[in-house]
């Protein structure tokens, strides 16, 4: 089944909106702050969308990453 453009222009969205948020925190900060504001905005996307599955995968995805970096930077191994 062919996608509509609806649904392709909904996807162009929440891609765009996970890479905005993906380079706000790319710059990963070991402290609560800088998670509560990853936990807080992520959230927000996933909810703008509707909890669509794969915008949710995305965003947990890039989560993954940031976390991935943190330890990186703390000298463990993910």
């Amino acid at each position: 089944m062919a996608a509509t453009n609806k649904e392709m222009s909904t996807e162009f969205q929440y891609f765009g909106d996970v890479w905005t948020f993906f380079k706000k925190y790319y710059h990963v900060r070991p402290d609560d702050d800088y998670w509560e504001a990853v936990v807080e905005e992520s959230s927000a996307i996933v909810q703008k969308y509707n909890n669509l599955p794969l915008c949710k995968d995305l965003v947990l995805a890039v989560i993954g990453e940031l976390e991935r970096k943190e330890k990186a930077m703390r000298g463990q191994r993910t």
